[in-house]
């Protein structure tokens, strides 16, 4: 039997060698535009969501104040706060005195002078009128007694039958008659004249009474108090300063009752109610939840931040948005006069 052998000869098994798999190349420019394109269909469909589902204005950030004006020039004496200072009602907060500077001192005694100058030049007119009335009357009297005396005569040779004396008794009568009445008027005239003087005198003495009181007033030292709770938030004049009458002399604002004016296009009445809540974005990034609590009657101008230039004044509804808790009110006083954005929903989906 044949023994069994391997085949010790080398062989080569021949393999057929598969093409090299080739790698996709990534088409960036596609991606890229795609990318493009979904973000600005993005920022598109947001854009016409925000502009037909929420109604966004512009809002200010207010508190209650009160403006210290006064109805006369005053010089501040001395200032007892300073801005920023928080005060109680019935707190003194500055000193001042009443239009006493050089001038309105003077200007005061020029009135007192010429008040009483004319007083003065009234009295003596009508007491040179009294005095030459007074001499009419004298010499109209004087001529009366003569006349009298005349007419007696002229009486006496009438009854004793003397008849050419008749023509000049009713002459001298008449003149007697012209000449009474006319001390009547005369009469009637000086005691009007007697009276005037009186009322002058009397409205010499009130005149210098009064002055004199002017003057003292003017001249007094006043201490202002706070009307009420609050902060000085602004003085515009320091001491040794005149406040002109009508200008503000500082602000006191109170510290409660916070509110934020926002302006809603007039387009937007028929989606504003009393009642509605809103979202107040502070300048700090942050949302709070606000309330509307009434309307204004009337439109008013935009302010002149919101305004854009050279473009016509805009008029908005002004709306007064409440804080919805202590909270808020809280975080909303650190924000006072600074700019807020405010968004609503256009429609209640619920």
């Amino acid at each position: 039997m044949k023994a069994f052998q391997l085949r010790e000869k080398k062989t080569f098994i021949k393999i057929l060698k598969e093409p090299p798999v080739q790698k996709k190349k990534v088409n960036w420019s596609r991606r890229i535009y795609l990318a493009i394109f979904l973000a600005v269909l993005f920022l598109v469909v947001k854009r016409v969501y925000n502009g037909n589902m929420y109604i966004h204005a512009d809002g200010q950030i207010e508190l209650p104040k009160q403006m210290v004006t006064f109805p006369d020039d005053i010089q501040i004496m001395n200032l007892y706060i300073e801005e920023g200072d928080r005060v109680c009602e019935g707190d003194t907060l500055f000193r001042y005195l009443l239009s006493n500077d050089q001038m309105e001192s003077t200007s005061l005694t020029l009135s007192m002078g010429q008040s009483s100058e004319w007083i003065e030049r009234e009295i003596l007119t009508t007491q040179k009128k009294l005095a030459f009335l007074k001499a009419t009357m004298s010499s109209k009297e004087t001529m009366i007694s003569y006349l009298s005396e005349r007419i007696s005569q002229k009486e006496s040779l009438l009854l004793s039958g003397v008849n050419s004396a008749f023509n000049d008794y009713e002459e001298l009568t008449d003149r007697k008659t012209k000449l009474l009445q006319e001390v009547e008027v005369i009469g009637k005239e000086k005691d009007a004249l007697q009276a005037h003087i009186y009322k002058l005198n009397r409205l010499r003495k009130e005149s210098i009474i009064l002055e004199e009181n002017k003057l003292d007033y003017y001249q007094q030292e006043y201490y202002f108090v706070s009307p009420s709770d609050g902060v000085i938030s602004d003085i515009f004049y320091q001491e040794n300063e005149i406040c002109y009458k009508k200008a503000e002399m500082m602000t006191i604002h109170e510290m409660e009752h916070v509110t934020i004016a926002t302006y809603f296009d007039p387009t937007e009445i028929a989606h504003l109610e009393v009642g509605d809540e809103v979202i107040i974005q502070l300048p700090d990034g942050s949302d709070w939840v606000g309330l509307i609590s009434k309307f204004y009657v009337s439109t008013y101008a935009l302010p002149s931040e919101f305004q854009k230039k050279y473009e016509p004044t805009e008029r908005n509804i002004v709306a007064e948005v409440i804080p919805m808790d202590k909270a808020s009110e809280d975080r909303w006083k650190l924000f006072y006069k600074m700019d807020v954005k405010v968004t609503k929903t256009r429609y209640q989906l619920y």
